[in-house]
């Protein structure tokens, strides 16, 4: 009897008024609509996760391709290397253009050992003044009108110096280079803020070590073909004309390639745009207005580590950089056109061993063989106390011309360290505020352009009243307090710096509300 009977078990209802005809077991319909929502699902499911990974591997593809970051990455290292010829040519064309024995047919201008110092040291003065401004209105207002401003600027001065050494005299070329270092303190603040908003972290040793291999590129390029151009038909003038006119010729291609941001880059690919996005991430606000944390900037130890560390590097570096040539005519007895070249000389090495640095500090980065941090301390350490050992050396054991040239290469070729150092680290701790700090810690180092011409002139001497001895005594001086410099600044460095992005680098979202309404009442 039981047999005969069929029984089915009530269909769970999917809610309280749920009847059975409307219960997915009610109806053969219901379970094939079923079936084909499941295998609807699981392809949307299927597509979305392969929606994904392909967004992925587009934006690792875009991150291993050329793409328009690489190009402001070039435009960038080709504006600090004509930016850098407009600033150094001065260093070697003044020993020809104050060699009274001159028989160029040029003019030749009877300036002392104080004035030439006052004339070298005066771009400084204004280069000092424009840095924390520039930073602070490009991070703003984007950097691209600012390094545009900064290079075009300057190369407009540098056209019109030998004209204002003929009629205006020592004073007026004081003030001249006092106006060029306003327009080119534009430029290293822009600089990193471009770099913050273009370049992802990993890419950052790099791109910065190429960036900035610019400096040595136009340093090497200056001096040597400036020396080679005062020693011949052209004269020294010559030294100025063609620094500035190509110039010119960049400003006309920033102007057309490049941009502030991947956001405000008309030519760049989606897919690079999300990859360079996505890697920024949220340490970087791109184009909108922050409040600027000082206090919180000024009481970071870290921050105070990378301030010491920049000052003493640009100790070192101005001094070798505007009294190189002066030493190798007055120690080394070199005449205008071997100076040059062998002045040039170490900025090529530093040229070509910034390459072997951006490569090392990609390498080192990318397989996190090293913590950011340690990355950077190490190569700052090869830089400062490598510099350091080399100049002790020099300060403290006689040594032929040769020899002299050697060391002094070996002690800027090391200098390439900084760039995937102290150097970069502005935007390692704030990728928002890179740019202002660098303006800041740039402004206040590059006082000791200011000072270390007129320091070399106390210590070494007017160089027609002086001997050799008392010249190379005088010099033996400058290179040990340079040494000591260097070891002090990276040993503060290695002790307290950090490649962590800082807690400031983000304002909180009620301080940014409140700035941004702030900044457009004051915009309005």
């Amino acid at each position: 009897m039981w047999a005969s009977i069929s029984w089915e078990p009530p269909a769970c209802p999917r809610g309280p008024h749920a009847s059975p005809a409307a219960s997915p077991a009610a109806s053969p319909a219901s379970s094939a609509s079923l079936g084909d929502l499941r295998e609807t699902d699981s392809l949307l499911g299927s597509e979305k996760r392969r929606g994904r990974w392909t967004s992925y591997w587009r934006r690792a593809d875009a991150g291993r391709r050329l793409g328009r970051r690489h190009l402001q990455v070039a435009l960038l290292s080709l504006g600090l290397s004509l930016a850098y010829s407009c600033r150094v040519n001065l260093s070697v064309c003044i020993v020809e253009m104050t060699n009274m024995n001159s028989t160029s047919g040029f003019p030749a201008y009877d300036w002392n050992q104080s004035q030439t110092g006052l004339i070298l040291s005066a771009f400084f003065w204004g280069y000092v003044v424009t840095q924390v401004p520039a930073g602070m209105l490009a991070q703003r207002y984007g950097p691209k009108q600012f390094l545009m401003v900064g290079v075009v600027g300057c190369s407009l001065l540098t056209i019109l110096t030998p004209l204002v050494a003929a009629y205006g005299g020592w004073r007026l070329m004081c003030a001249l280079r006092v106006c060029e270092g306003l327009f080119q303190g534009m430029i290293y603040p822009s600089s990193h803020t471009m770099l913050g908003r273009w370049i992802p972290p990993l890419e950052r040793g790099r791109a910065s070590a190429f960036v900035y291999s610019g400096t040595s590129l136009g340093t090497v390029s200056t001096m040597a073909g400036v020396g080679l151009l005062a020693s011949s038909s052209w004269g020294w003038p010559s030294g100025f004309h063609l620094p500035g006119a190509l110039g010119l010729v960049w400003g006309v291609a920033w102007l057309w390639l490049a941009a502030d941001s991947p956001a405000a880059c008309p030519a760049i690919s989606e897919h690079e745009r999300e990859y360079i996005e996505s890697a920024l991430g949220a340490s970087s606000s791109g184009d909108k207005i922050l409040r600027v944390p000082w206090r919180s900037i000024a009481t970071s130890l870290p921050f105070f580590a990378l301030l010491v560390t920049h000052l003493c590097q640009n100790f070192g570096h101005w001094i070798l950089l505007t009294q190189m040539p002066n030493f190798m005519k007055n120690v080394l007895h070199f005449d205008v056109k071997h100076n040059g070249l062998n002045s040039a000389l170490p900025y090529l090495c530093l040229l070509l061993s910034s390459f072997v640095v951006g490569y090392l500090a990609q390498v080192v980065n990318e397989r996190k063989i090293l913590s950011m941090t340690a990355s950077r301390k190490v190569f700052n350490s090869m830089a400062h106390w490598g510099a350091g050992t080399a100049l002790m050396v020099l300060a403290f054991t006689h040594v032929t011309s040769t020899q002299a040239v050697a060391l002094l290469t070996v002690t800027v070729a090391l200098e390439s360290g900084t760039l995937a150092g102290f150097l970069v680290n502005h935007v390692d701790l704030s990728p928002n505020f890179g740019g202002m700090m660098m303006g800041v810690t740039n402004s206040i180092a590059n006082t000791m352009g200011i000072i270390a011409p007129i320091f070399v002139s106390q210590i070494v001497g007017d160089a027609n009243t002086s001997t050799q001895e008392e010249l190379e005594n005088g010099w033996s001086i400058v290179f040990m307090i340079a040494a000591c410099v260097y070891f002090s600044g990276n040993l503060l460095f290695v002790l307290a710096g950090s490649a962590q992005v800082q807690p400031w680098n983000s304002p909180s979202p009620a301080e940014s509300k409140k700035h941004q309404v702030s900044s457009a009442g004051a915009i309005s």
